[in-house]
């Protein structure tokens, strides 16, 4: 596009553009043209930032390193003064840089701290509304000396103490993510005590998940009384824990969150969840998320009133034993059945390795089901069933087309049990236009089976 049509393109719109793009490419983006650079000054443009590795950074020559990048002060310090009181998203990425990191948290809390020592009405980040702190580092062999095994190292110490110090300066944050953090018990204890103290009445939405290495329960984020959304992992929890939770009057939605680093919690008794019941009153919906590639399948809870379960980009897959557990404990609460992302590992070709029956065996048990979706590879055959059920019960489905295979796999047995005439079964599975036109009847939808750009970019 040229400059004039830069010059001509809404304000509004490149203020959009300007809060997409990472902060190290928004100076040279400001020198495109005059309006490029008035988006660059406009206070929307900075209303997200994120930090990761390689952002305000500059190469410097050590003896014992060599050429390293580290944090460079100058650029840092224009960032601080100049944006910081814009800010409303504050995103942390993982990084594999621990000082510069450290750095930047340092400087941070030091600037408001002078400001809001000096001045009563300047606050750097008290607009600030979200803030996401997501850790992950790897530790190998190579940078061990072999002394430790492959292994992820959690945030501890110092790093903690400056992750704390700049929490303890956003006065407006109401929603808070902290992934993997992989504390002792101690300090998750110490460090959710000081969390109680500035937001126990100011969050609407905290995610805390693998705050522990190792399974230990948290009564804490049971005490935050104004949540609407929390998200915690299986390992954090307990009957003490769940009884805090359910007396949360504004609470909402409740995610159990189980991925490769909760894969050994072990469920909640029954008589804890029927506690939970008891005092929720129905004011919450319980969900479980299956994340990453977990060495574990689906951690079922029995006795929880599950409202929804979901798949997010998982490697785990819906076999027949978690289906038919699925079904035995959540017949009756079960709405929502999802699986989001494409299918990271492909099972074989027959009927009895793949999803068919499994999921058959969901839609035909859970009857207040409102929402299927299925990523993974299942016969033209069992597409029809699904869209009958979709009928009878109402719920909305959606499919893979690439997922699809041009097949019956049923026999007329089975269509005595589900009450659907194998002829006609046959006959809307024989091509596939006939079955996108028998999915789109019993669906009442004009599209239920995507393309997986499409599938992979739908909201559900």
């Amino acid at each position: 596009m040229s400059g004039a049509g830069w010059n001509a393109m809404p304000m509004e719109l490149l203020e959009q553009i300007f809060d997409r793009i990472p902060p190290k490419n928004k100076g040279r983006c400001s020198q495109v043209c005059r309006q490029w650079n008035g988006a660059f000054k406009s206070p929307r443009s900075w209303r997200s930032f994120t930090f990761k590795d390689g952002v305000f950074v500059r190469r410097k020559y050590t003896q014992h390193s060599g050429w390293q990048y580290h944090i460079d002060h100058l650029r840092l310090r224009g960032l601080i003064t100049k944006t910081t009181e814009q800010w409303r998203t504050f995103t942390v990425e993982p990084v594999t840089n621990l000082f510069n990191l450290y750095e930047f948290f340092r400087i941070l809390a030091n600037y408001c701290q002078h400001y809001e020592k000096f001045t009563k009405n300047i606050r750097p980040l008290g607009k600030v509304q979200t803030f996401n702190f997501k850790w992950h580092l790897h530790v190998g062999d190579a940078e061990t000396g072999g002394f430790i095994a492959d292994k992820d190292v959690g945030t501890g110490g110092q790093m903690l103490v400056s992750l704390n110090n700049v929490l303890q300066y956003l006065h407006g944050l109401k929603s808070l993510t902290l992934e993997d953090l992989q504390l002792t018990p101690q300090e998750a204890t110490d460090f959710l005590l000081t969390l109680l103290e500035k937001f126990q009445e100011k969050l609407t939405y905290l995610s805390l998940l693998n705050a522990t290495l190792i399974p230990e329960p948290l009564l804490q984020v049971g005490c935050f009384l104004k949540l609407k959304t929390l998200l915690v992992s299986p390992q954090m929890l307990c009957a003490d824990t769940l009884s805090a939770i359910a007396c949360l009057e504004q609470l909402e939605n409740f995610s159990i969150v189980q991925d490769e680093k909760s894969s050994q919690s072990p469920d909640i008794c029954r008589d804890a969840w029927n506690m939970f019941i008891r005092q929720n009153m129905g004011r919450t919906r319980v969900w479980l998320i299956l994340r990453g590639k977990p060495q574990e399948s689906l951690i079922i809870q029995p006795g929880a009133p599950v409202y929804g379960i979901r798949m997010e980009n998982s490697a785990g897959q819906l076999t027949m034993e978690l289906a038919e557990q699925i079904a035995n404990y959540y017949s009756e609460t079960l709405h929502v059945f999802i699986q989001t992302g494409l299918e990271r590992m492909k099972r074989g070709k027959k009927m009895e390795e793949r999803v068919d029956s499994a999921l058959v065996e969901i839609v035909s048990r859970c009857t207040l089901l409102n929402r299927v979706a299925c990523r993974e590879r299942l016969s033209y055959g069992t597409a029809v069933i699904l869209s009958v059920y979709a009928a009878r019960n109402g719920f909305e489905l959606f499919l893979r087309k690439n997922a699809l295979l041009k097949r019956l796999c049923w026999c007329r047995l089975d269509m005595e049990t589900h009450g659907i005439l194998f002829n006609w079964l046959r006959n809307m599975a024989r091509t596939e236009e006939i079955l996108l036109e028998t999915i789109r009847l019993h669906t009442n939808m004009s599209v239920s089976v995507f393309d997986d750009k499409t599938y992979r970019a739908l909201k559900l």
